[in-house]
């Protein structure tokens, strides 16, 4: 068993849980309140500035040219990728870049990505992967449920956001995650197997606490 898997068992029963969550399920069904989501799209914008800093620290971490660069090419990803899909809703939101600027993170926000940056800062190049990890792959997972509903991928307004989450790009580009995860946690001890878990089952849960916080809309 692959160490994807046994994160992948570790936080089962939390990403099951998302798909019962108010946000992700109207998201799906295409009946969420837009203004649920304009406030989750700035505070997700700004979570995704700090998710890139944690894919920075990965070059900062690794003496290996071969994975710095893996590392480069996913902040790449990030910034010029999957903001890409945040910018075009923002401009039919009417969010400027004023407003994106000016708007605080979120308390939920806040916690999450100070959470991954503790671990980018503290750990190795494994663990900064492990901490990106639960967002990336939970995002998928709930783009591959979510085309599955009919009509989902249709949606005049929340389409996107479910084939941007679903699309062949970004499923290679969470497997190229995954894929160096399993390389580089391949012969480790059950002791770092166990701090991995730790942290890839609390970065799942700050998920869950974020799709809350979104619905809520509270800062």
């Amino acid at each position: 068993m692959q160490l994807t898997d046994k994160l992948h068992k570790s936080v089962e029963t939390i990403w099951e849980g998302y798909l019962s969550q108010p946000f992700v399920k109207e998201l799906g069904e295409g009946t969420l309140d837009a203004d649920k989501f304009r406030f989750y799209m700035i505070q997700d914008y700004r979570y995704l500035l700090q998710y890139a800093k944690v894919f920075a620290m990965g070059i900062v971490k690794s003496e290996d040219e071969r994975i710095m660069a893996k590392f480069s090419t996913m902040v790449e990803d990030v910034l010029n990728g999957e903001m890409n899909v945040h910018k075009t809703y923002m401009g039919r939101l009417g969010i400027t870049e004023k407003e994106v600027e000016t708007t605080k993170s979120s308390l939920a926000n806040q916690s999450y990505t100070s959470y991954m940056l503790d671990v980018a800062y503290k750990g190795d190049a494994l663990d900064i992967l492990i901490a990106v990890l639960a967002c990336a792959w939970s995002y998928q997972e709930i783009g591959e449920h979510h085309k599955e509903i009919p009509g989902a991928l249709e949606h005049p307004f929340y389409g996107e956001w479910i084939t941007g989450y679903s699309c062949e790009e970004y499923c290679a580009t969470t497997k190229e995650i995954m894929d160096l995860v399993n390389e580089l946690g391949e012969g480790i001890s059950l002791e770092k197997e166990k701090k991995l878990e730790e942290i890839f089952v609390n970065c799942s849960r700050y998920e869950k606490g974020f799709w809350d916080m979104a619905y809520k809309m509270e800062m």
